[in-house]
């Protein structure tokens, strides 16, 4: 169960662009400031 999960957003990610660790970085500063 948990292994699908982890390939069905893997495979979303890849079509979004893989934007996770990039966008959590953006909202970090825009909170900090």
């Amino acid at each position: 169960s948990k292994n699908s999960s982890q390939h069905n957003q893997s495979r979303k990610a890849h079509r979004n662009g893989i934007k996770k660790p990039k966008t959590a970085r953006y909202p970090s500063l825009k909170g900090t400031d």
